[in-house]
């Protein structure tokens, strides 16, 4: 759930209000899915400065989370000004057996990728298993290679003469194989402005490397055609422009989405708090710029392409514009003109008015530079998942930020990929092709009760602000596969145990607050101003019905700092319904409350995450998320001053707040 204040918008219309500032507490336990992306309002006056206009609400979240504590302790809040609207969008699976109507649950038709044993009691489509109706691709990819060496060798000519044009445009390919010491080892290309371009088998092995004759000032072309559209990027470092050629069908809006291969430009498990990727729409002659957000239109930019021509031909619009190398905004797209690629997603609508696309695509475009020499290598395995692609060099981290790609979890390869969010999609059945989706739809109502209290300046003001820290213990890879114990493993054995270790400024933004709603403070990352973070409150965020404890450390103490360990419904009574799971916060504040007090964690703190699991059987998209809360103490000449100055911070801006 998101809340907007009066001085944020999400479309063109911008509104004012004469609201007060106001703290208000929202009890909700729907999760979010996507999400609006709020900017400021151009017409917004602001009474005080540091008041977060937007707030994003996702702590103790799920659906399996029934009973789960939704709170912070006395004083504290999530603040915002002047609140006036908010957004939801729940994830929902519809798991409802149209041919069982007696007590208790028991799952429907399942796909044959579904991992629930027999009379399970849940349904195995909860966990988007990847089924027949999904199309997942892959190959193996190249690349282009501006300066340096070929991590991944092209093995021989007939490979290098087949990859040349899938990653440099031409209207002539030239090929031969040499034995030159003065060439580098392997494929290499050069591309003439003329449209000629040489590929050169090498077979010596030459120690040169890859743009060693390279000019002081780079000027590169790169292409790529996906399903949707082709792209054309010349990038000039002499004159800091980029030359943006785009052709796609003529009778709807189509664009690009710069520097991402999907909606969301940093993707935090089931979240997207960055929003999506910058965009050119083009629709008819209109030519417009936009902040997209994930599976949402975003908001329009201001202008800096400058339109160059329009020409439609043979059912194809083809637009061709220029703007500088550098963003006009930090939600602009600024051009490395250094860089051997550019990931860019594709979509385009069913009617020139742009919309919720139709189709959709992701692609990468290789630069190579104008009449210089340019090796080719191997890529590694690339793919995409129903359009979408699939992270490449992939979505896990190494040791010691996360456990999956030294285990290779099958979450991390789009070649072992067999179930989770990637192949849960918007209106996409969860069965295979062969099986009949049931004609009976489900509607559902959800009710919502808002409270709310007035935030009281002063020396000591009512609430101090509470900033989003966010981590998982999956590390970037969003979700993991539970993996099945060996066959004969005693149950009480079958444990799958992942880890995860990053420090307290992993989990800070350094922005103003006004500005976006995972920034935590100007100066909030330098350690000469900010002395560290006292968390508040940790919500520990895992599924049913595998999940068994999920535990946080100081790893520079061996200190705990949290443990949890599900409540698991043992019957069909309400709130205690056998399948759900109740996930119990940690929660920090003053003794009187029966709270421990809160350390203060210094900036470089290392913190350590371990997640425990029952593997018995397997599971496709868990979850290891630390949904945590806190407070910035600013730095002081000593601890005392610390100390105060973190209790006094908050009176010296106007804030309301929002709780969960």
């Amino acid at each position: 759930m998101r809340w907007l204040s009066a001085w944020a918008t999400i479309t063109d219309l911008h509104r004012r209000c004469s609201c007060n500032h106001y703290a208000v507490i929202v009890r909700v336990l729907a999760g979010a899915d996507w999400y609006w992306k709020p900017e400021t309002a151009k017409d917004a006056v602001f009474s005080e400065e540091d008041i977060a206009v937007s707030q994003f609400f996702s702590e103790g979240n799920g659906g399996e989370m029934r009973l789960s504590y939704h709170g912070y302790p006395k004083g504290y809040a999530q603040l915002i000004d002047s609140p006036n609207e908010f957004h939801i969008m729940p994830m929902q699976i519809d798991t409802k057996n149209r041919h069982y109507s007696g007590p208790g649950f028991k799952p429907d038709i399942l796909p044959r990728s579904a991992t629930s044993p027999p009379n399970a009691s849940y349904s195995g489509i909860l966990e988007c298993p990847c089924t027949t109706r999904i199309k997942k691709e892959w190959w193996q990819a190249h690349a282009t290679l501006s300066k340096g060496t070929c991590h991944d060798l092209v093995e021989n000519s007939s490979e290098c003469f087949s990859a040349v044009p899938s990653v440099v445009k031409g209207s002539t390919y030239n090929t031969k194989v040499v034995a030159n010491k003065s060439l580098p080892s392997g494929c290499v290309v050069q591309a003439h402005a003329s449209g000629v371009v040489d590929a050169v088998w090498n077979q010596d092995r030459s120690a040169n490397t890859c743009g060693q004759s390279a000019p002081t000032k780079v000027h590169s072309v790169g292409f790529a055609a996906s399903k949707i559209v082709s792209v054309t990027v010349e990038v000039s470092e002499a004159t800091s422009e980029a030359t943006i050629t785009i052709t796609g069908p003529a009778e709807v809006w189509f664009g690009v989405g710069l520097g991402a291969s999907s909606m969301c430009l940093h993707p935090q498990a089931d979240e997207c708090p960055s929003g999506g990727p910058y965009a050119i729409i083009v629709s008819g002659s209109s030519v417009t710029e936009h902040k997209l957000d994930q599976h949402a239109p975003g908001v329009q930019l201001a202008r800096s392409v400058h339109v160059k021509s329009i020409a439609v031909q043979g059912g194809e619009r083809t637009v061709v514009v220029t703007r500088p190398l550098k963003g006009l905004t930090q939600r602009h797209f600024t051009f490395n003109p250094k860089a051997d690629k550019l990931d860019f997603i594709s979509a385009h609508g069913v009617s020139l008015v742009f919309a919720k696309h139709n189709l959709h695509d992701s692609s990468t475009l290789n630069f190579v530079s104008v009449d210089q020499l340019t090796c080719i290598c191997r890529a590694g395995i690339q793919g995409k998942i129903n359009g979408a692609g699939f992270p490449y060099p992939g979505p896990c981290a190494g040791q010691p930020t996360g456990d999956l790609a030294f285990e290779h979890n099958p979450t991390c390869s789009v070649q072992t990929y067999s179930g989770g969010l990637r192949c849960c999609i918007h209106g996409n059945y969860l069965l295979d092709t062969d099986q009949e989706p049931p004609e009976e739809y489900q509607e559902y109502h959800m009710k919502f009760r808002f409270y709310f209290e007035e935030y009281v300046p002063g020396p000591k003001p009512s609430h101090q602000n509470l900033l989003r820290l966010y981590w998982t213990t999956e590390a970037f890879a969003g979700e993991y596969d539970i993996v099945p114990c060996l066959p004969g493993t005693p149950t009480q054995d079958c444990i799958q145990v992942i880890t995860s270790r990053w420090k307290i400024r992993d989990l800070l933004r350094d922005c103003t607050l006004r500005s976006d709603s995972s920034c935590t403070g100007v100066g909030s990352t330098d350690a000469s101003k900010t002395a560290g973070v006292k968390l508040i409150y940790a919500g520990p965020h895992c599924h049913a019905p595998s999940c068994l404890s999920m535990e946080l450390y100081n790893a520079d103490t061996g200190r705990l700092i949290c443990h949890m360990e599900p409540a698991v419904g043992q019957s069909n009574n309400t709130y205690d319904e056998k399948g759900f799971v109740a996930l119990p916060p940690c929660l920090w504040g003053s003794l009187d409350e029966g709270l421990l007090e809160p350390e203060l964690l210094s900036l470089d703190t290392e913190l350590l995450s371990i997640k425990r699991n029952n593997n018995t059987v397997g599971h496709y998209g868990e979850m290891a998320s630390w949904q945590m809360r806190g407070i910035l103490v600013p730095r002081a000449e000593d601890a005392g001053q610390a100390e105060q100055a973190a209790a006094l911070a908050p009176s010296k801006r106007r804030w309301a707040e929002l709780m969960v």
